[in-house]
């Protein structure tokens, strides 16, 4: 069987304990469950959140800035 090629993936904490028990009750592999998730993602909602996340970010940082007289 060829070997498929997957990307390292980083799942928080919480989120690998509901995928990991929706595994068990499926009785199928973590990966397999991870699998379905992400060909079910909206990737164009992703894409676009991911690119509003470094201006945010930049945004909540500035203000926590005070320019003091």
């Amino acid at each position: 069987m060829a070997q498929t090629q997957r990307k390292p993936v980083y799942v928080q904490p919480e989120h690998h304990e509901i995928l990991r028990r929706i595994a068990y009750e499926e009785r199928c592999n973590l990966s397999d469950v991870l699998d379905v998730v992400l060909e079910q993602a909206d990737w164009k909602k992703v894409a676009s959140e991911a690119s509003q996340k470094p201006t945010q970010r930049a945004t909540e940082k500035a203000s926590q800035y005070k320019v003091r007289d």
